[in-house]
């Protein structure tokens, strides 16, 4: 369904509407031009007429008149009314009289019903308008009877005997081929502008046609590119070198572009994730083949030495020891395969079992451990239980290592909106602003007792939670670490249940 405002209206309807609306225009402008001015010409030769005609009756008038030859009189008034060629309506006389000073009929064409020697007796209040005009006119004029229903324009001419008022001639013709020529010319204008109203909206369907056709198409290529889909954004077709085709050249150039970006972008995208799977290979290989290589040294000289029991008890330690890195190793690993079909909401009263745990990380050391968990017990996240607490237990241990010489370990949790907030902060040696770069790298220590396990796992873990882990630190002003966790509403883990 079209909307119904024009501005919701397509540019194929909304040219050839313009287009059309301007020829109509111009063609009814120039057609009621051409009506009124021919109007107004043929009126202008009607009232010529009209006096040449009534200053003929006046001519002779006068002296029949002085003498009461109202024949004479009558004579002359039939000789002008009668028709110059036959079934022309241009100087039809509609009637004429001749009346003398005082408004006493002397002469009339219809004798009938206006007795000679009597006044003129008007049958309405215009005629009785016009008559005292024409008797108050003392130079030829023509008065325009436009009011009436037959329309006519009435010759007056006043007769003078000495310079002395005796009369006046009467002679009204009739407008009716003024209007039927202006009838004509309205049907022509009409027929015209309806056949230029024709032409117009086919003229702007053809060009609407030939704009639109480009401009959909990029209105097409733009809606798949804001979807990402650049597959199947098609060239548009460049057919003029005007503003139109200036716009779609650069849209195809932009086409161009955005694919070749896509595709770099993908290349980059592919050469990372090999990069990365190579550093994580390198990371394998190095975890795995140094205990390996020591476990190797422990087989040889088991081989070589089978039936020494103090050797054997020792090496199997050693065995035991290098089996025990290579799994935990792979376990490491194994988070970025791991991912739960559907977590669960857990109650993070969980988090109030870690101090005990963190208490047995720290025993022997001289590190005071500051615990504030601040959040209810009922509230609920997203997550499983023993993935939380790998989090916390993850930033603590690096806390309490990063601690050589002792200070002050402190753990903050609490509820800001509808996120889980938890804060690990040491007064250890820091990290620098190159290292904070590759600090969620696997495989990344700078301890030499390190596996670069830990922080790689706690970020993998903060990311299928949903949330987001910042690190604010410089060297000799210890670590901050905060971690951003979506929760649920309070009454998500009985639901569950």
């Amino acid at each position: 369904m079209k909307p119904l405002h024009p501005r919701g209206w397509s540019l194929t309807v909304k040219i050839p509407l313009t287009i059309t609306a301007v020829v109509v225009g111009v063609a009814v402008t120039i057609g009621v031009s051409m009506i009124a001015h021919d109007r107004a010409r043929f009126q202008a030769v009607l009232v010529d007429k009209a006096l040449l005609k009534a200053r003929a009756v006046a001519a002779t008038a006068p002296e029949a008149l002085l003498r009461g030859d109202s024949w004479s009189l009558y004579q002359s008034l039939k000789q002008v009314a009668a028709p110059g060629t036959p079934g022309t309506q241009a100087s039809t006389v509609i009637t004429g009289m001749v009346l003398d000073a005082q408004g006493r009929v002397m002469a009339h064409l219809d004798p009938a019903n206006n007795p000679l020697g009597l006044p003129f007796r008007p049958e309405s209040r215009a005629e009785r308008d016009l008559l005292d005009n024409a008797l108050a006119a003392r130079t030829p004029t023509v008065l325009d009877g436009a009011k009436a229903l037959d329309g006519f324009l009435e010759g007056v001419v006043p007769m003078f005997a000495d310079e002395k008022f005796i009369g006046t001639v009467r002679l009204r013709m009739s407008t009716t081929e003024l209007a039927a020529r202006n009838r004509e010319a309205a049907i022509t204008v009409l027929g015209l502008t309806l056949g230029f109203a024709a032409v117009g909206s086919l003229l702007g369907a053809f060009i609407s046609r030939r704009m639109v056709e480009p401009l959909r198409g990029l209105a097409q290529g733009l809606e798949s590119i804001g979807r990402g889909d650049l597959a199947n954004v098609a060239p548009v077709a460049v057919r003029e070198h005007d503003e139109v085709g200036m716009l779609a050249e650069s849209f195809n150039r932009m086409t161009n572009e955005l694919a070749e970006k896509k595709r770099l972008e993908q290349q980059v995208i592919l050469n990372e994730k090999l990069a990365g799977l190579g550093r994580i290979a390198a990371g394998v290989a190095h975890e795995v083949n140094n205990p390996l290589g020591g476990m190797l040294n422990c087989v040889n000289t088991l081989k070589k030495r089978p039936d020494d029991p103090d050797l054997l008890r020792r090496y199997l330690n050693l065995l035991e020891t290098g089996l025990n890195r290579i799994a935990s190793t792979v376990r490491g690993l194994l988070v970025e395969l791991h991912d739960e079909a559907a977590p669960k909401p857990c109650n993070l009263a969980c988090l109030s079992d870690l101090k005990d745990l963190i208490g047995a990380e720290i025993d022997g050391r001289q590190v005071q451990l500051n615990w504030e968990n601040a959040i209810d017990g009922e509230t609920c996240l997203n997550c499983s239980c023993p993935n939380l607490q790998q989090i916390v237990l993850n930033l603590t241990k690096n806390g309490v290592q990063a601690m050589p010489d002792g200070g002050t370990l402190a753990f903050r949790s609490r509820r800001e909106e509808n996120k889980l907030v938890l804060e690990v902060e040491d007064h250890g040696v820091g990290i620098s602003e190159q290292d904070q770069r590759h600090l969620f790298d696997p495989f990344f220590t700078n301890r030499p007792d390190g596996s670069g396990l830990g922080l790689w796992i706690t970020f993998r873990l903060v990311q299928k939670m949903g949330g987001s882990i910042h690190v604010d630190s410089a060297p000799g002003r210890g670590s901050r670490f905060e971690v951003r966790l979506p929760l649920t509403e309070p009454g998500a883990a009985e639901a569950a249940e």
